[in-house]
């Protein structure tokens, strides 16, 4: 994800991305992850739930990965679809994808079906 981006889901997210986790995925993913931590938050905020920190959110197999803890059976359930979700999200633009593959699994529109996208951004604040 561009630093930009990251940035911003650092600054609203204080508290579920305490560790300040890499975010190993593409700008396409970025209101599929703001919704997520929203969703995530409020549960903790207005109905008690535990406070997830997240430890890796990245891209895995063509899907999302969103490795936190600790999480209620509600959050988990968010979770768990956000992940699903992401199976028909480009991560390149966001609009409407699907896993292509086989040598190299990759969710992705037809505008974005061979492109690549690097992982390697460093997070802000990491040293």
């Amino acid at each position: 994800m561009s630093p930009e981006l990251t940035t911003q889901l650092y600054e609203r997210y204080p508290l579920i991305l305490a560790r300040r986790p890499r975010l190993g995925c593409g700008d396409g993913w970025f209101d599929l992850l703001d919704t997520l931590c929203w969703s995530l938050q409020n549960e903790t905020t207005h109905n008690g739930g535990p406070q997830v920190i997240a430890s890796e959110i990245r891209e895995k197999i063509g899907g999302l990965r969103f490795g936190a803890g600790p999480a209620n059976e509600y959050q988990r359930g968010m979770i768990q679809m956000a992940e699903a979700t992401s199976s028909r999200i480009c991560e390149v633009c966001g609009d409407r994808g699907k896993t292509i593959g086989p040598e190299w699994f990759r969710t992705r529109c037809e505008a974005h079906a061979h492109s690549e996208i690097h992982h390697d951004h460093a997070s802000p604040g990491l040293s």
